[in-house]
């Protein structure tokens, strides 16, 4: 009989759970805000402008998707891999930081479909290096900087087996590194190292480039099916609208 009434017990802990899961999306909703993390480090996605505040494509993006779910936006900054952790927790409602696909992290958490395709990935180096570093062999010896948690960082680790890999925490530090000598390279997505390369004249990309395909996804937390199904109802409206592309061409006009 214990163990009967035991096997109660967790079936109905088990249900409780999971009727908590199902009602994040009703909760937000009855809270009036959605709480997201991000990196705020991948201008034009996320940066922090001179007044102190969060802004970028991504901010744009998800102030739309508030507004169509009738609630506010709290930003929540964080580095990369704190947001992964965050939102593997449950600790945020969603996390968008430039995260492209990668087949471990739905162990983690619930991804979207892709919202932008950021385009290649390539390497900044130090203007007049760029075009001696067209191969993987040229890399040989080097250091490679990469953000760490990132798809770059792994980009790296896979098809450039003989650089060393550096890892930092914020674009900006691996950029500073590039320009004082500290690393010859820093793998980022084209988006990112367009916008770096119209503010910094001393820096170039290497004629190198990875093998990627994929875009930019957002990640909710996992088993939340009800609430990462609106999300990606909102996605595929930005997508069919082309609003993504006219939050690109805001954000690069301002800056």
């Amino acid at each position: 009989m214990k163990k009967f009434f035991a096997l109660v017990l967790a079936l109905s802990m088990m249900m409780t759970c999971s009727l908590a899961l199902a009602d994040r999306l009703a909760d937000i909703q009855a809270a009036g805000k959605i709480v997201v993390a991000t990196s705020p480090d991948w201008p034009p996605y996320e940066y922090i402008d001179d007044d102190g505040n969060v802004v970028g494509t991504d901010v744009l993006m998800m102030q739309w998707i508030a507004e169509q779910l009738g609630v506010e936006l709290e930003i929540q900054s964080m580095a990369f891999d704190t947001c992964l952790a965050a939102v593997g927790r449950g600790d945020v409602d969603l996390m968008i930081a430039g995260l492209t696909y990668d087949e471990e992290r739905t162990n983690a958490m619930e991804l979207t479909g892709v919202y932008w395709n950021e385009g290649d990935q390539g390497l900044l180096v130090r203007k007049g290096e760029g075009a001696a570093l067209n191969s993987p062999e040229a890399f040989a010896g080097k250091t490679v900087a990469a953000q760490n948690g990132t798809n770059q960082q792994i980009m790296v680790e896979e098809q450039l087996p003989d650089a060393t890999l550096e890892l930092v925490t914020k674009i900006p530090d691996g950029v500073n590194m590039v320009k004082s000598g500290r690393v010859d390279a820093l793998a980022v997505p084209k988006t990112v190292y367009d916008s770096v390369l119209a503010e910094n004249d001393d820096l170039e990309i290497a004629a190198f480039a990875f093998d990627f395909e994929g875009g930019n996804y957002i990640a909710s937390v996992k088993g939340e099916d009800a609430l990462t199904a609106k999300i990606q109802e909102l996605i595929d409206q930005i997508n069919e609208q082309g609003l993504y592309q006219q939050w690109v061409d805001q954000v690069l006009l301002e800056k």
